[in-house]
């Protein structure tokens, strides 16, 4: 005993500080393991074999201070996640640098408690906080596996086991369950673990263990906008103090080497210069561009112009002549146009023939090389800023800007904008003529816009009366096809005197008209108005002529004759709904004091031309129930999304779709179609007599396969229901070809109708062919165009399905099943519209 007790002093000793007195042996609380020495046991002793690991211990050490710094109150305990993986573990292992952040953030958690002591350690336990082990080597009995082992493993590979979107931390949660995800790593936390996972947020959403790393590049475009779950765990101020160290965070900026610009690689100074100008570009992530010093147009290498930034900044190299891959001989600064912007110069009369060379400067003024003679400016006029605005391509900004920043000095302009205001999307509204299209534009303008201006009245009041007379060529020579028919009808009859009888003169007279004949007086001005229309001088004629004419169109729409022709009005093709609307009031539409009510101009087929293109900007308001937090925590005003509505007309459809090619950017493609269009005829192009729903069908194709619109979400608006309940019941839909196959069974225990079992019929003919041609979800909303509650409801529904395409591809939700978030009524009321 006197060998063992001088053992454990000699130990105390070494352990105490020199000249440090030893405690008594009653205040002894050291519990000190010391080599045996006695007699020989008859078992194996355990050994602990030394291990120099300094690598192991440094790392160990450099995590304790990081955990020990971002470390919060509310998540002060260690993740249950790493406390398990070290109880079941038999050796303490670090990560590698390289690990995603979910081993990361439980490494760090793991290194802020006491390991446990293993065959493979040598740091020093606690062996007061350990329960009792063995007596001879100190060391603990083996723990048995936890059950939360698959946490671990969710942590070590970022994700659940077993289970798609697992919270990377606790293994729990699915893919309907809302998590946050490391802009480093990508692992997802649920909320329960984020705040133990991403401590205080330092860097914005970063696992612990990716403090210092940067961001993954699909993840910029989320940087510095904040989500529902981070509105729940912190107040207000919290979340835009984590959004703002997110947004300014070095190791979440750009680096030199990622951009390229005119082939030559920036350097730090280089790109302090781009980011601290006064007009830098917006959304910049890495990749290769091309740079006009002269002009400031910007874009991506082998690409249009995307921007228009400062000018005259030293970056890059020289710009070359195939920089935006081009190919019409017509070169700006040295730089070959795309075919996109020589029509826009066109369209602005700017003269560019093959082989011209331009100089543009950075306020829009062009010459020719060598002349030294200022031509104009390029973006003066508002119609150019409008048409290089439907066809994405960039302006100079309104406002010139100042002096140029101090680069090296502090400013918010060497941060990116991130959190500037997302750019207008554009929805493209096409459909054929009389879907309704015109009319859905027009309630926009009245629901979202401005009123239309005095030069958009004055042309919509010549429209208006122009087609008057349109309406009632039709009728007449509608009139002239009836009587011929009766007419042939009374010969087969042998209705007419016989020859022999000349002195029946008044009998035969009488015999010779019918039902659909007029006095001659207006079978004259008949003749006339369709020799007019026949050669294609309308518009030379009328709304000109409208008011001389006035009288004698009113006394025509009023003579029997034509009102049995339009009793008959199904059998005219071309005689769209509205036509008696107007005829009823030909002399005050004629006047040249007419103005044209709000009805008027719902009613009235088409809209304003401007080279067969209207546009509409209006916003919407954000909140929606899939986007914003029900409860209202988060106190920030509600945000405005922009919206460009882009009508083009059907002439410029039928015209091989020419309009199309120059659009880019369309966030979405809106496409409408009639449904009591199903029993109409209409012209083809060659002349030929087609069914209208028909045609739409072929519209709808080709629209669809058109290359400019690969990855666009479609929404397919079925419209005038109103018109089509009356129509169903009268006239079958298998008149449609297309439809042939239409035979409903009514159930005993539904109040549906057959108008319903019609309109959805219709709208799974248009998704089975959406999907047989691009393999995607279309979307299909029933609406009323002349109702406004139903167009307000309809952009409402495209902003859900916009939403739900950002949320698909920034995988919000993991791995989201396409058909969840557009057919569960849970999240939009809007939804309950969808199929």
């Amino acid at each position: 005993m006197a060998a063992a007790a001088s053992s454990w002093e000699e130990a105390l000793r070494k352990m105490l500080p020199p000249g440090a007195p030893l405690p008594d042996e009653d205040h002894l609380d050291y519990s000190i393991s010391v080599e045996y020495d006695g007699p020989p046991i008859p078992y194996e002793v355990p050994r602990i074999k030394p291990l120099e690991n300094r690598s192991s211990s440094s790392s160990s050490s450099a995590a304790l201070p990081r955990g020990s710094r971002f470390a919060r109150s509310r998540c002060a305990d260690p993740p249950r996640g790493a406390a398990t993986e070290s109880a079941r573990s038999s050796s303490a292992v670090l990560p590698q640098p390289d690990s995603d952040g979910a081993a990361d953030a439980s490494s760090a958690s793991a290194s802020a408690s006491p390991p446990q002591r293993g065959p493979e350690t040598t740091t020093k336990p606690d062996l007061a906080a350990e329960p009792p082990g063995d007596p001879i080597a100190g060391a603990s009995p083996p723990r048995p596996p936890s059950s939360s082992s698959p946490a671990a493993a969710a942590a070590a590979t970022g994700g659940g086991v077993g289970r798609r979107g697992a919270c990377a931390r606790c293994g729990k949660g699915g893919i309907l369950r809302e998590r946050e995800a490391c802009l480093a790593c990508g692992a997802r936390y649920c909320g329960d673990c984020v705040l133990r996972a991403m401590g205080s947020m330092p860097e914005g959403r970063k696992c612990v263990g990716c403090i210092g790393r940067p961001i993954a590049e699909p993840k910029r475009s989320a940087l510095g906008k904040s989500s529902r779950m981070l509105s729940k765990l912190f107040s207000p101020r919290e979340v835009q103090q984590i959004m703002k160290a997110e947004r300014e965070c070095a190791a979440n900026q750009l680096r030199p080497g990622q951009l390229t610009v005119n082939g030559h690689d920036l350097t730090q100074e280089e790109l302090d210069e781009i980011l601290g100008c006064p007009n830098p570009p917006q959304k910049l992530r890495p990749g290769r561009y091309w740079y006009d010093k002269d002009s400031g147009l910007w874009g991506k290498e082998g690409e249009k112009p995307d921007q228009i930034i400062s000018s005259k900044l030293n970056v890059g190299g020289k710009l070359q002549p195939d920089a935006s891959n081009g190919n019409t001989q017509v070169f700006i600064n040295g730089r070959e146009i795309t075919k996109l912007e020589l029509r826009v110069l066109k369209l602005a009369n700017v003269q560019c023939p093959r082989g011209t060379h331009f100089w543009v400067y950075d306020d829009g003024s062009y010459e020719e090389e060598g002349q030294n003679i200022i031509r104009g400016k390029i973006w003066e006029k508002a119609s150019t800023r409008l048409i290089c605005s439907l066809f994405s391509l960039p302006t100079p900004p309104e406002n010139t800007p100042g002096l140029r920043e101090d680069a090296s000095a502090p400013s918010s302009r060497l941060i990116p904008e991130y959190l500037e205001q997302r750019r207008v999307q554009k929805l493209l509204l096409l459909g054929l003529e009389g879907s309704g299209s015109s009319t859905i534009f027009k309630q926009a303008k009245f629901l979202y816009g401005s009123k239309f201006s005095a030069e958009e009245m004055q042309s919509m009041k010549l429209m208006i009366q122009s087609n008057l007379y349109k309406y009632l060529s039709i009728l007449l020579e509608g009139r002239e096809q009836f009587e011929d028919e009766a007419l042939e009808e009374k010969r087969n009859r042998g209705l007419y005197a016989d020859e022999s009888h000349p002195s029946e003169e008044s009998e035969v007279k009488e015999d010779c008209s019918c039902i659909y004949s007029i006095n001659q007086r207006l079978k004259h001005f008949s003749d006339w108005l369709l020799e007019i229309v026949a050669m294609g001088d309308l518009d030379a004629f009328f709304p000109a002529a409208t008011r001389e004419y006035a009288p004698v169109v009113e006394e025509i729409w009023r003579d029997p004759a034509i009102q049995e022709t339009y009793k008959r009005r199904n059998e005219l093709h071309s005689l769209p709904n509205v036509a008696g609307y107007f005829l009823d009031k030909a002399i005050e539409v004629s006047s040249n004091e007419y103005e044209p009510t709000e009805k008027d101009i719902l009613y009235a087929e088409g809209v304003t031309d401007c080279h067969g293109l209207v546009f509409l900007e209006f916003s919407l308001d954000d909140q929606s129930m899939i986007s914003d937090p029900p409860t209202g925590r988060f106190d920030c005003p509600s945000s405005q999304t922009k919206y460009q509505l882009i009508r083009v007309d059907s002439k410029g459809l039928n015209e091989g779709c020419r309009w199309l090619e120059m659009f880019e950017d369309i966030r979405a493609v809106i496409f409408c179609v009639s449904l009591s269009d199903y029993d109409q005829m209409w012209p083809r192009d060659s002349g030929d007599l087609c069914n209208k729903m028909i045609l739409s069908k072929e519209l709808f194709e080709n629209i669809v396969n058109h290359p400019s619109f690969q990855d666009t979400p479609f929404v397919l608006l079925l419209n005038k229901y109103d018109t089509f309940e009356e129509k169903i019941d009268k006239i079958p839909l298998t008149v449609c070809e297309w439809f042939s196959d239409f035979s409903p069974v009514k159930p005993h225990h539904t109040n549906q109708s057959l108008a319903s079992h019609a309109y959805y019929f219709i709208a799974v003919k248009f998704k089975d062919l959406y999907a047989s041609l691009c393999d995607r979800k279309l979307f299909v909303f029933q609406m009323k165009a002349l109702e406004r509650s139903t167009i307000d409801d309809s952009f409402k529904y495209i902003r859900e399905v916009l939403k739900w395409d950002d949320m698909k591809d920034d995988n919000v939700f993991a791995v989201l099943d396409e058909s969840f978030y557009t057919t569960d009524a849970t999240y939009s009321n809007y939804l309950r519209q969808d199929l």
